[in-house]
């Protein structure tokens, strides 16, 4: 996506002076996220990444950046560490702005492969693998409240904003209404909620780094997995087993699956189609964000049905 807030090196000097920072040489728009607008910003001895939020409040910027301390806190590798103001904030206020700034991280987003599933599957393994104490997690925000689990879908069907197509869609993947899915009792913890391969880079062949912790918070293993591999796992845009497989490689390398969520994994994936699906509702068909994309959760229905099919296919 393009940038939707249009500033000047003048206004990004003064940004970046909240920051004790100075001396802005150059800066370049980004045409990366949906909710933000990215700079690159280059002084003399350093490059930075100045965001300014377009669509989340500033609670809830400063509710990801707590996750994204806490997991780099817990060893986490591959997320970005937001930069501290003056004032010891993460979250800066410039007249009618406020965003983040982060360090610029050199790298490219990769195209899906066997390669780029493998790797990504390590690496949201590894944020599954986070040792959590329950006092410290409980602290961070639960998925819900940025994003989509089962019960949430589950409820949005019933309402009177949901689009037929979408609650068509609902019915004839989960006919049972997700009733097995909701009481299982999957392993939790802190969750990505958007892991898709475009939401990594990769440097010098390998996975350097995760972006976009938009949707993250509290929620479970298995609804980020399926939400993960629904969005990496393509070729022509369909989901193929081959790279399924190459995902889930990497992921158990680090992580083993248990049994409950091998049974509920194709659910899972379906489920994550579903939960970006009204994410995209959410903000370009009910709140107008971006009119252009406004029918483009018709997309994510149309992946999942045709990854229901190939199922079915395989079973019979």
């Amino acid at each position: 996506m393009a940038s939707y807030t249009q500033i000047g090196i003048e206004e990004a000097e003064k940004i970046l002076n909240l920051y004790g920072r100075s001396h802005v040489l150059k800066i370049t728009p980004l045409s990366l996220g949906i909710s933000n607008s990215n700079y690159r910003v280059d002084l003399i001895d350093e490059s930075v990444l100045l965001k300014i939020s377009n669509d989340k409040n500033q609670q809830q910027l400063a509710q990801e950046q707590a996750i994204l301390l806490y997991i780099n806190q817990n060893g986490y590798p591959y997320s970005l560490k937001p930069f501290a103001l003056k004032d010891h904030g993460l979250v800066y206020r410039f007249e009618n702005y406020f965003g983040v700034l982060y360090p610029f991280v050199p790298g490219i987003p990769p195209g899906p492969s066997d390669y780029t599933c493998k790797e990504v599957g390590m690496a949201l393994a590894s944020l599954h693998k986070i040792n959590h104490q329950s006092d410290e997690l409980l602290k961070l925000r639960p998925h819900e409240s940025v994003g989509f689990g089962a019960q949430e879908i589950l409820t949005y069907t019933s309402s009177t904003q949901c689009p037929d197509d979408f609650k068509e869609a609902f019915n004839h993947f989960f006919p049972d209404q997700l009733s097995d899915f909701i009481a299982a009792p999957f392993e939790k913890g802190i969750i990505h909620g958007d892991l898709y391969y475009d939401n990594t880079l990769f440097n010098n062949n390998h996975l350097s780094t995760v972006l976009d912790f938009e949707q993250a918070g509290r929620g479970e293993y298995l609804l980020d997995l399926g939400i993960s591999i629904s969005g990496t796992c393509l070729e022509k845009g369909r989901i193929i087993t081959p790279l399924v497989r190459s995902y889930l490689n990497g992921y158990e390398e680090v992580r083993p699956l248990k049994e409950l969520e091998k049974t509920f994994l194709d659910q899972a994936i379906i489920l994550g189609l579903m939960s970006i699906s009204l994410w995209r509702i959410k903000r370009f068909k009910e709140r107008n964000l971006n009119p252009l994309m406004e029918n483009s959760y018709r997309d994510l229905l149309v992946r999942a049905m045709h990854y229901y099919q190939m199922k079915q296919l395989e079973i019979e």
